[in-house]
């Protein structure tokens, strides 16, 4: 993941609200009920002040070259697009170039996606329509991801999954 302010933030975020909704979600004893109650109160409120936190984005221009077969620079995404030959398999390299000198590699492979981005790596499920990687989602083992979605340039996509209350 990019270190921007905003990646830093949409990643507690989302780490506030999965805590939220695994909280929700816990079938705690009839006797707990009212702490359960002040606690999800307690972590909205948390919620709400971060949300009055969120920075602004940062300004990047970004150039994105996509290219059936390409061969990344980043020595992990090589052994990856190796494998891929090996198992008969076609995919696409995304590299996107930001003005500020960062690169965000992607291999595509089918519905799978391999991504470095900020020294990082991210396995999940390609979307190609949104041209996302659901990080540890797979479709097929029945794996529903980690919640963490990146668009091509390393961006951390945030959509708050709770109503405002």
């Amino acid at each position: 993941m990019l270190k921007t302010p905003m990646n830093e933030w949409a990643l507690k975020a989302l780490q506030l609200e999965t805590a939220l909704l695994a909280l929700e979600e816990a079938e705690l004893p009839e006797e707990m009920e009212a702490l359960q109650d002040k606690a999800e109160q307690g972590m909205r409120q948390l919620l709400h002040g971060w949300n009055e936190r969120k920075p602004q984005p940062e300004k990047r221009e970004w150039k994105v070259e996509s290219k059936e077969g390409g061969q990344p620079q980043d020595e992990e995404l090589s052994e990856v697009v190796a494998e891929l030959k090996e198992e008969g398999l076609e995919w696409s390299l995304h590299v996107a170039t930001s003005d500020k000198g960062e690169t965000v590699e992607t291999v595509v492979a089918e519905d799978r996606a391999w991504m470095t981005a900020g020294g990082e790596y991210y396995l999940g499920q390609w979307d190609e329509e949104q041209k996302v990687v659901e990080v540890g989602r797979d479709d097929e083992e029945g794996e529903i991801g980690t919640g963490l979605v990146f668009n091509l340039s390393g961006e951390l996509l945030f959509d708050s999954m709770l109503d405002d209350e």
